[in-house]
C-alpha cells in the first residue's frame, strides 16, 4: 500500500546478488522505445526479485538456499521478458556444463512470448551473439562454452519427461491448474533438481480468470501460507501482489487510485490510462466481463469479491 518493494530484506549473498545484476540490466528489451537495457528501465521490484534469486546461491557450497521462487503479478507487468532476463542470466552465469534450463508454458502462444524476449537479448547485443547461439526452430538458446541450453518448451509429458533441468521457469502457472495432470507434469520436470544443489523452480502467474484449481490453487495457498507466517518454509520465496482483505471488503479496488497496488510497473510497462479505459468497459459490458478485468489487471482472486 505505500509503494515499497515487497522483498524487505537483502539478498543472503550480496556478491552473488551483484554479479547476477550486472548482467541483468545489460539485457536489451528490444520491444521498448529506444531498446533500452533493463538496468535503464527496470523497477526496483523486478531487481529485488532477481536479487533473491541470484543472491540465495551459496557458492562455497554449490547450493542455493532458497529453492522456490512464487511471484503472482497482474497482466501487463513485463512478466514474460523478466522471466526471459533472469533465465538468461542463469545461463550465462551457470557453471555447469551441459546444464539445462527450461522456461515452461501452457501453450506454444506464451511460450514464444518468453523466448522471443530472450532471442532479441542475445541478437541485440554483439557480445552475446558471440558467447550464445539461437536455435529458432527449437526455441532454444545454447551457450557456446559450456554447451548449457535455455529451452522454452510448450508443455506436456512428452517434452519434460526425463529432463534434469538445473533451473525451471514455470510461466502463467494459472493455466496449468486447469490441467488435470498438471501437478505429475511439473514433478516430472523438476525432478533434476534432486542432484543439482544450485538449482531453482520459479512459478509466474498472473490470477486466475475462475476459481483457482489445481496446482496453480496448491501453489497459491502454500505461497499464502508461508507469507502468512502459517507455513514455515524459508527455502521458499512468495512475491504477492494482490489487495489486503480490508480493501476488497470496502471495494476500494475498483478505485482507479488503488490500482497500483497490484501493478508496480504502473506507468512504465502499464499504461494508467489503458487500465482506467478498460475498467469502465468492463463496467458497461457486464458482470462476467468485470470479472475477467479484476482478475487479469487486478489480481482479485474469483470468490474473494
Amino acid at each position: 500500500m505505500e509503494r515499497e518493494t515487497l522483498i524487505t530484506f537483502p539478498p543472503l549473498f550480496p556478491k552473488e546478488a551483484d554479479a547476477a545484476l550486472s548482467v541483468f540490466k545489460e539485457l536489451r528489451l528490444v520491444d521498448v522505445l529506444n531498446r533500452p537495457t533493463y538496468g535503464e528501465v527496470g523497477r526496483q521490484w523486478v531487481f529485488d526479485f532477481v536479487s533473491s534469486v541470484f543472491g540465495s546461491y551459496d557458492s562455497d557450497i554449490g547450493r542455493r538456499l532458497i529453492q522456490e521462487f512464487f511471484l503472482l503479478i497482474s497482466k501487463k507487468n513485463s512478466k514474460s521478458s523478466t522471466a526471459a532476463g533472469i533465465m538468461m542470466t542463469a545461463l550465462i552465469l551457470n557453471w555447469r556444463d551441459s546444464a539445462e534450463f527450461l522456461i515452461l508454458a501452457p501453450t506454444v502462444e506464451i511460450a514464444n512470448n518468453s523466448f522471443y524476449p530472450a532471442r532479441d537479448m542475445v541478437k541485440s547485443d554483439d557480445e552475446l551473439n558471440d558467447l550464445c547461439q539461437v536455435q529458432e526452430h527449437y526455441r532454444q538458446i545454447t551457450h557456446r562454452n559450456t554447451g548449457a541450453t535455455l529451452k522454452v518448451v510448450a508443455a506436456d509429458n512428452e517434452t519434460v519427461g526425463g529432463k534434469k533441468a538445473t533451473g525451471i521457469l514455470i510461466d502463467e502457472l494459472w493455466l496449468f491448474g486447469k490441467r488435470p495432470n498438471a501437478e505429475n507434469m511439473l514433478r516430472e520436470a523438476c525432478g533434476g533438481l534432486a542432484s543439482r544443489p544450485e538449482g531453482f523452480v520459479i512459478y509466474l502467474s498472473t490470477q486466475s480468470d475462475e476459481a483457482p484449481a489445481g496446482v496453480f490453487k496448491q501453489k497459491l495457498d502454500y505461497a499464502r501460507g508461508v507469507r502468512d507466517g502459517r507455513i514455515d518454509d524459508n527455502r521458499f520465496l512468495p512475491v504477492i501482489y494482490e489487495f489486503p482483505d480490508s480493501i476488497l471488503k470496502e471495494k476500494k479496488h475498483l478505485d482507479p487510485k488503488y490500482f497500483y497496488v497490484t501493478n508496480p510497473n504502473l506507468g512504465a510497462s502499464v499504461d494508467e490510462q489503458f487500465l482506467i479505459r478498460e475498467h469502465k468497459k468492463a463496467e458497461e459490458a457486464g458482470p462476467e466481463s468485470m470479472q475477467g478485468f479484476l482478475a487479469k489487471h487486478l489480481n482479485v482472486e474469483m470468490g474473494m469479491a
